[in-house]
């Protein structure tokens, strides 16, 4: 059975046997609470549909709002009002769900890391990092600032600087973010990483 809601354009379409009988969420202090009124659970879908509906449409009209003022304004600063107006383009009805998947997707940075890492030093960075017990974050990098980290070194990590020859593993720290798989992982900041 295939179930849609008409009233959204484009259609939202489930499939699958029915819809769902119950639902299961975790409220904020931790506890379990399921519903399993059916009224109640199309209700809520119901209502995110039409969240979901007008919230596409505003992004629609926040769109032609900053093209009419980019087009047609005689400000000299007109062609600023581009710059809100490519963001609301992101949560137009044709575009929303393609910005959906692209941010829901950008979670997976998060998702699955290696256990341990290593960052590659020099020897005066090592002495440092034996003698401090932390690993001080780069100010500037290729990615930004941030404890750059990585599970594979030279040759094959051309990330690394070549004389960053000196590999010091590390247990993954929370908040780190896979850029490139294997190559470059980053912890983004400038608080250091306490070395154990």
């Amino acid at each position: 059975m295939i179930t849609t809601f008409k009233r959204m354009q484009p259609p939202l379409i489930v499939k699958g046997k029915k819809l769902p009988n119950s639902l299961t969420c975790i409220s904020c202090d931790g506890q379990t609470i399921g519903v399993s009124d059916k009224k109640t659970n199309e209700s809520l879908l119901d209502k995110l549909t039409n969240l979901y509906r007008a919230s596409t449409q505003a992004g629609h009209n926040a769109t032609e709002y900053w093209a009419d003022i980019a087009v047609n304004s005689d400000h000299p600063m007109a062609p600023l009002a581009n710059i809100p107006g490519v963001f609301s383009a992101l949560w137009t009805p044709e575009v929303a769900p393609q910005t959906t998947l692209t941010l829901g997707s950008a979670g997976l940075g998060f998702v699955s890391l290696p256990k341990n890492l290593v960052h590659f030093t020099t020897a005066a960075g090592a002495r440092g990092i034996t003698t401090s017990a932390r690993i001080n974050a780069s100010r500037f990098g290729l990615f930004g600032p941030g404890v750059y980290l990585a599970s594979t070194g030279r040759p094959l990590n051309l990330f690394v600087r070549a004389q960053a020859k000196i590999p010091i593993s590390v247990s993954t720290p929370s908040g780190t973010v896979r850029i490139i798989p294997r190559l470059v992982y980053v912890r983004w900041g400038l608080s250091p990483i306490l070395v154990k």
